[in-house]
């Protein structure tokens, strides 16, 4: 469609223009532009396959400047990467552990709304879902039942997961269903 050619043509304009004055932009809102290309599955190729810029995440690492959000948009940076199955730089071990480390931090609380589904699960359908599922790539899944012998994961998807009182999905939830189903929930 006409608006996702503009989307990509203005993600190839920013694209261009971080990866022409890399040097120039702080490290932390590098961060923010590969999460939203993640989100937008944009491939920022000029940017991502220089190779400074997973060098400066490690020095911003080592200086004790990046905060447990950053080093999460960073893990889920590195799922999309494989996701796609990229060819740019990943980042070195120890910081790919302590970003999944810090996606995985953070235990989620159920929902009153998260409980109305788990137990009309129960009750009408007879399953037995198991509450706030860690899956392998550090995401947790509010629920995960078990359907003719496949595990399925259930997201509750309550308001803060839109826009104001749209249906659109935020970007973070965009994100994590597509990668939720990449890693075959």
């Amino acid at each position: 469609s006409m608006g996702a050619s503009m989307d990509a043509d203005a993600f190839s304009v920013v694209d261009t223009a971080l990866a022409e004055h890399l040097d120039q932009f702080e490290e932390n809102n590098l961060i923010s532009v590969a999460w939203s290309c993640a989100v937008a599955d944009h491939a920022a190729e000029a940017l991502f396959s220089q190779p400074g810029v997973v060098e400066k995440w490690v020095a911003w690492d080592a200086a004790g400047k990046m905060t447990r959000s950053e080093m999460t948009q960073l893990h889920q940076w590195q799922l999309w990467l494989e996701e796609r199955n990229s060819p740019w730089p990943r980042l070195p071990p120890p910081l790919a552990k302590k970003c999944h480390a810090a996606m995985c931090w953070q235990e989620g609380q159920p929902s009153a709304l998260q409980r109305q589904v788990e137990l009309a699960l129960k009750s009408l359908l007879g399953l037995e879902p198991t509450a706030e599922v860690r899956t392998s790539q550090g995401y947790s899944v509010d629920a995960v039942v078990t359907i003719d012998g496949v595990q399925v994961a259930i997201e509750v998807d309550g308001p803060s997961h839109f826009f104001g009182r749209t249906h659109k999905p935020t970007g973070g939830t965009l994100l994590k269903r597509r990668q939720l189903q990449s890693a075959g929930w």
